[in-house]
């Protein structure tokens, strides 16, 4: 027999597995929490992850786009390829199947393209004789700098609406703290 990592169920050898995923399976679903999608592989074989781990990931990957999405508004392509690349990386080892953490995952591969699509160009308008061919150096310049722009723009909106969604969720449990005070003083 073997005991489940987080209940200590037991389970005879021979169905150890399908019936240990299929155990945990039930108690995602009939936890307090409700259903989840944070379903991952280290969940399935029963390893699990400290309180807050993915919380973390996507607290830095932010810091990391922050700092990517000012660096494209200002021009510093390589910069922000690092700051981007920084960003997959710590996003990378985070749970897969979990929408937040895809939303950022996301968020930082773009930003790793664009970063990078980005250095190219204005690598190759450099490279570009200004005398000779004046427009083709014009339009690597515009389509480097629109790129940075438009990305750095809506990664920023996104950021943004990020912060404002905690400031609301701040306001909200403290309001509803002081509804509860304001009813036991009565």
């Amino acid at each position: 027999f073997v005991a489940c990592c987080c209940c200590r169920a037991t389970y005879s050898c021979h169905s150890t597995s399908l019936a240990h995923s299929e155990h945990i399976i039930k108690r995602i679903i009939m936890s307090s929490k409700g259903p989840t999608l944070a379903i991952n592989s280290k969940t399935l074989l029963g390893e699990t992850t400290p309180d807050g781990f993915n919380r973390t990931k996507r607290k830095y990957a932010r810091l990391f786009l922050w700092l990517t999405s000012l660096l494209l508004l200002t021009s510093h392509p390589l910069l922000s390829l690092v700051t981007s690349t920084c960003a997959v990386y710590t996003m990378h080892g985070g749970t897969w199947f979990s929408h937040k953490n895809f939303k950022w995952m996301s968020a930082s591969v773009i930003s790793f393209c664009i970063s990078l699509y980005s250095l190219t160009l204005s690598v190759e308008s450099d490279f570009v004789d200004e005398e000779r061919a004046y427009e083709l150096k014009a339009v690597l310049e515009m389509k480097h700098r629109a790129a940075e722009m438009i990305w750095g723009g809506i990664l920023l909106l996104c950021l943004g609406l990020t912060v404002k969604e905690q400031i609301d969720g701040v306001v909200a449990r403290s309001s509803g703290m002081m509804v509860e005070k304001n009813k036991k003083q009565t």
